[in-house]
């Protein structure tokens, strides 16, 4: 037994199809079709057209002549003096032909004199037809007309007419003036009025529509034949060949190829197509090449390589980052990025900082290992976009820093003994001037007790006292030197403890009669320090700079000026705060040594400690000091420090 549902079932996807494929040459037929529709539906009107215009101006002519010829019957009968005579006059002529729907003889004033419908309104007003063809609108000055006019007049039940309208001349041998007082010859008696009906030519017009319908109708049918044919033949066969190619590049089948050799312009096209599908075949290869390259050289990274999706779920893990962390990609694919930091806010603050560009370069963090062991890393952060530049994730190329900082430790902790080691000598050498003074001091208290002289022992014993603050002053700036201190770090707003400075000097900077501008810039961000020991070296900066002014004779015209600035340094995740003087400034040999201990310039009023006890905190911050100075000009001291604060944490004890 057939199960005709099932046929009929298998049947209706079939026609689906079928019909699918041949959508576009449903639509060129479509397109066709309505073109020719329009076409023939166009001369179809103009016909009609043309047609109602040649049928109403032959209706016009006859009715004419029917209007002349019973205007002079009408003559006739007035002349006779027979004027009970018209309504019968009218209804006789009406009944001669039966195209006449009505005739109406109106007087001058509007009056219906005679009509051929008994019901017909009995006044006519001047603004309506037929009056209206001798009067303009109301308030005009009204006009006479000698032609007959005509108009094409449409009644309720659609049915048409041509109404003539022929005006009534009061001639030069009207028998006696009498019966038309105040009106000259010439003058304008009534109109006569015949509505010729329109029904002949309203059906001819209908059957020639009905004509023009059946003939559009043959055309489309006979048209849609032959463009269904043609266009199966010229377009279907070979839009399905197209279809078949797209569904087996989109399977990814290159080997495809039309072996179109008709040489029409679709020849053209298929071959355009089976060039390009060859290309295509070329650059996959090519592109699944430098793919297999790329990913080999991410793979085989020592650095650590992980892209991060916009929801922040880790995307991809190298080789790398597996050494280096521990993990496998399995264990961390799909789960949130924030898993490897020690700090997840570090992660929070590099993408903060990309608000304004798509990459933060060589940021310092710090990464957990699977085994909990934390390691210090470089991290480079880049924003990925799709093609159309909509932000896709981000990527990190991350470098492990944490050997190569306890190297530095190490080498900053020589650095410091090396240091300790160049200051004996000016330790030795401070200490003997400072004793001299004390020798030549006590020697003259020793000679002013002798003599009993009290100036002498004051004089003597002030050398003795200036020598004892002198190396007092050295030792506690050789232990602030010496010492390590631990840093106390924090979030730090720059802008307010520069403005804090700024209030702290100012009195004094009021009294020695130097001024000092303020330059802060306004996108400055909060830095992680120190505190007090960055305050410590902006004080320490403007009290050098102030002694620089007070050294310098200044032409007149100019005063001493000191001007703190801080800005957004050059290199990327720093800061820069400078100290500006127009003081006596410092030769080149100078600046050489100007951060070296017990270097000064200040003869007996320096220990020589203050500006490398500076340039040791700006040190412990992983930041750097500058000095640009030209002589007799003025100095400019520049300290770069890290936004995010310095990458040795817990080895400052």
């Amino acid at each position: 037994m057939i199960d005709h549902g099932t046929e009929e079932a298998s049947f209706r996807p079939g026609l689906r199809s079928v019909l699918r494929r041949m959508r576009l040459v449903w639509k060129v037929n479509g397109l066709i079709l309505v073109i020719l529709a329009f076409m023939l539906g166009i001369l179809g009107y103009l016909g009609t057209r043309a047609l109602e215009r040649a049928e109403i101006d032959m209706a016009r002519d006859v009715s004419m002549v029917s209007s002349e010829r019973i205007i002079t019957r009408l003559e006739e009968v007035m002349m006779g003096h027979e004027a009970a005579e018209l309504p019968a006059l009218v209804n006789r002529m009406a009944l001669e032909n039966p195209a006449y729907r009505n005739i109406r003889l109106i007087a001058h004033e509007g009056r219906v004199v005679a009509t051929q419908i008994p019901s017909d309104t009995l006044t006519v007003a001047e603004d309506l037809w037929p009056c209206i063809v001798c009067h303009l609108a109301p308030g005009q000055t009204p006009e006479v007309a000698s032609e007959t006019c005509c108009e094409v007049l449409e009644f309720e039940n659609r049915e048409r007419v041509l109404s003539v309208v022929t005006p009534i001349i009061i001639e030069d041998g009207c028998s006696t003036e009498t019966c038309h007082p105040g009106l000259s010859a010439g003058s304008v008696l009534g109109i006569l009025q015949a509505d010729f009906s329109l029904a002949r030519v309203d059906n001819l017009i209908t059957q020639q529509n009905r004509h023009t319908a059946l003939a559009i109708l043959i055309s489309l049918v006979v048209g849609m034949a032959i463009t269904w044919m043609m266009t199966e033949r010229l377009l279907g066969r070979r839009i399905r060949m197209l279809r078949e190619g797209a569904m087996r590049l989109a399977e990814k089948d290159f080997s495809f190829r039309f072996g179109d050799t008709t040489g029409d312009g679709l020849a053209e096209v298929f071959g355009v197509f089976d060039d390009m599908t060859s290309e295509l075949s070329d650059t996959l290869a090519e592109l699944m090449g430098t793919k297999e390259y790329l990913q080999g050289i991410v793979e085989n990274s020592a650095d650590l390589i992980i892209t991060v999706g916009p929801d922040g779920l880790i995307k991809s893990f190298n080789a790398g980052a597996e050494q280096v962390l521990g993990y496998r990609r399995e264990e961390v694919i799909g789960k949130s990025i924030e898993m490897i930091f020690a700090d997840p806010r570090d992660r929070t603050r590099a993408i903060e900082q990309m608000r304004n560009g798509d990459h933060v370069v060589n940021y310092m963090t710090r990464f957990v290992t699977k085994d909990g062991e934390t390691r210090r890393v470089m991290n480079t952060l880049s924003r990925l976009r799709a093609a159309d530049g909509t932000p896709i994730g981000t990527m990190g190329i991350s470098k492990d820093i944490t050997e190569e900082l306890r190297l530095q430790v190490q080498l900053l902790r020589s650095k410091r003994l090396a240091a300790l080691g160049q200051a004996l000598t000016g330790i030795q050498h401070s200490i003997k001037n400072m004793l001299n003074v004390m020798k030549g001091g006590s020697y003259m208290v020793k000679l002013g007790l002798a003599k009993e002289n009290l100036p002498l022992v004051t004089e003597g014993w002030e050398m003795v006292r200036t020598g004892i603050d002198d190396m007092t002053e050295m030792s506690m700036s050789m232990l602030d030197f010496a010492k390590t201190r631990k840093l106390k770090l924090r979030q730090t707003d720059l802008t307010e403890l520069i403005f804090k400075v700024h209030e702290l000097s100012r009195v004094r900077l009021q009294d020695l009669g130097i001024g000092m501008d303020l330059d802060v810039a306004p996108d400055i961000p909060r830095v992680i320090c120190d505190t007090e020991g960055i305050q410590s070296v902006i004080m320490d900066l403007l009290s050098n700079a102030m002694d620089a002014c007070l050294w310098k004779e200044y032409p007149e015209g100019e005063r001493p000026q000191l001007i703190l600035r801080a800005v957004v340094a050059d290199q990327d995740g720093r800061i820069e705060i400078q100290v500006i003087d127009n003081g006596e400034g410092m030769p080149e040999e100078v600046q050489e040594r100007i951060f070296v201990p017990f270097f000064s310039t200040k003869e007996k009023k320096g220990t020589g400690m203050g500006l490398a006890v500076v340039a040791r905190i700006v040190e412990s911050h992983e930041g750097e000091t500058f000095v640009e100075s030209v002589p007799g000009e003025g100095t400019t001291f520049r300290v770069s420090l890290p936004i995010n604060g310095p990458g040795l944490k817990e080895e400052q004890h």
